[in-house]
Order: structure tokens, then C-alpha cells, then sequence
């Protein structure tokens, strides 16, 4: 089985200023691809980009704004070209129990990992279906699949993740584009300076950007859906 190189690939990466988004947006950019990173806050993408290198190319776009997404998206097709890969990685976290939790807190996280992730999707899927390629990941998390305590907005966006993909792939898969939804246990995402193995080690966020790598390399023909990926030994001894 031969895998697919990435050189001159064009890739998105939502939330990629930094953790998970940053070590997927560097592996990629490592691979040959170019890569743009949105976020909120310009001078962090500006400083991400800057590390990652030449061809990765900051970009703002707060996924609460349907206008920002619409700009990213036409400012991508006419600057770079169609994403041969887009990873919707960003999201939030907003901590509190249902009692606790205000109905502004409720749509912020809802509207960023699910709301969000649907407006960019749909604003890049016309242009990869005329391409009649592509492949789609969905940085999920193991909290799409097991309710958490004081999480329920987090894991409400996340299980909305899971059956929004789901319908989608199905919805997309004739035109060659594949929708791959992954969801990591905790994760590291500082750098990636520890042993590859051993006790008090959680996933990192290396690993799932060398994961979101080789997923892109596989031959058009294959479709991961839906993978979970723990930490093998994160207990300490």
C-alpha cells in the first residue's frame, strides 16, 4: 500500500494557534502542506505561524461570527486554493454544573465546537465537492461518548460532533471526501519533550497530529471514521 504524499497539499486548521491545533498545523506544514491557522487572537496566530514556518499563514476568525467564517473561507479559495484537508479543531471548554451554568455560557461553547465547526464545514464543502476530493477531520474527544460531571455543555457540542460527522460522511463519501472523527483521552499539549513511553504519560498533542498525518497519507479509497486514542499508561507508579 503506497501513502499518499502531502507535498503542495492545502490544509485548514481551525484553533491552530495553539495545543492540539498547533502540533496538527506543524505536522502537516513538516509534510510539505500549507497551512492556514485561525484563532482569536492575532499576535498568538502570528506567533504560532512564525514557529511553524514559511508556508503556514495566520488567519482571525472567531467561529461565533458567521461573517468571519464566510471572510476565511473565500480569503482561503482565492489566496491559496481548495483545502485538501481541513481539521475542525477549535473549540472551549466552559466548566460548571447545569445550575451553575448561565444560557450565555450554554451557547458559547455550543455555538464555538458545534455551531462553529458546522458553518466552516459547510463553507468549504462546496469547493471540495467540485474538487471531488478531500478529507474532513473532527477533533473530537472521548467526552463525545461518556457524559462527564460539571461538563455538560462540553459534552453536549461533542456528541453533536459525533452525529453531526456521522450524517455528513454518509452525505459526502461519493464525491471522494472522507470525514474522520477523532477522539483523544486527556492530552498533553505542551512541548513534546518527554519519553515516548513509560508510567504518568498522557497522550500528546503530537500524537494526534502525527495520527491527523497518516490518516491524510492513506490511499483515497480508505475511510477511518471514527477512532479513539488513549493514553497507554498515563498512572503514575
Amino acid at each position: 500500500m503506497l501513502l499518499k504524499d502531502l507535498s503542495g497539499k492545502i490544509a485548514v486548521v481551525t484553533g491552530g494557534g495553539r495545543g492540539i491545533g498547533f502540533h496538527i498545523a506543524s505536522a502537516l506544514h513538516r509534510e510539505g502542506a500549507s497551512v492556514t491557522i485561525t484563532g482569536r487572537n492575532l499576535e498568538k496566530l502570528k506567533f504560532a505561524s512564525g514557529k511553524i514556518g514559511e508556508k503556514c499563514y495566520p488567519f482571525l476568525c472567531n467561529q461565533l461570527v458567521p461573517e468571519e467564517i464566510k471572510y476565511l473561507a473565500e480569503h482561503v479559495i482565492s489566496e491559496r486554493g481548495t483545502p485538501d484537508i481541513l481539521v475542525n479543531n477549535a473549540g472551549i471548554f466552559m466548566k460548571g454544573n447545569v445550575l451553575d451554568l448561565t444560557l450565555a455560557d450554554w451557547d458559547e461553547v455550543i455555538g464555538t465546537n458545534l455551531t462553529g465547526t458546522f458553518l466552516v464545514t459547510k463553507a468549504f464543502l462546496p469547493y471540495m465537492i467540485k474538487q471531488n476530493r478531500g478529507d474532513v477531520f473532527m477533533i473530537s474527544s472521548m467526552s463525545g461518548k461518556k457524559g462527564d460531571p460539571c461538563a455538560s455543555a462540553y459534552n453536549a457540542s461533542k456528541f453533536g460532533l459525533q452525529g453531526f460527522s456521522q450524517s455528513l460522511a454518509h452525505e459526502v463519501r461519493r464525491n471522494n471526501i472522507r470525514v474522520m472523527v477523532l477522539n483523544p483521552s486527556s492530552v498533553d499539549t505542551g512541548p513534546d519533550d518527554k519519553p515516548s513511553h513509560g508510567p504518568g504519560l498522557y497522550l500528546h498533542g503530537a500524537d494526534i497530529a502525527e495520527t491527523v498525518v497518516y490518516l491524510s497519507k492513506l490511499p483515497g479509497r480508505t475511510l477511518i471514521r471514527d477512532m479513539d486514542i488513549w493514553g497507554t499508561n498515563p498512572f503514575h507508579e
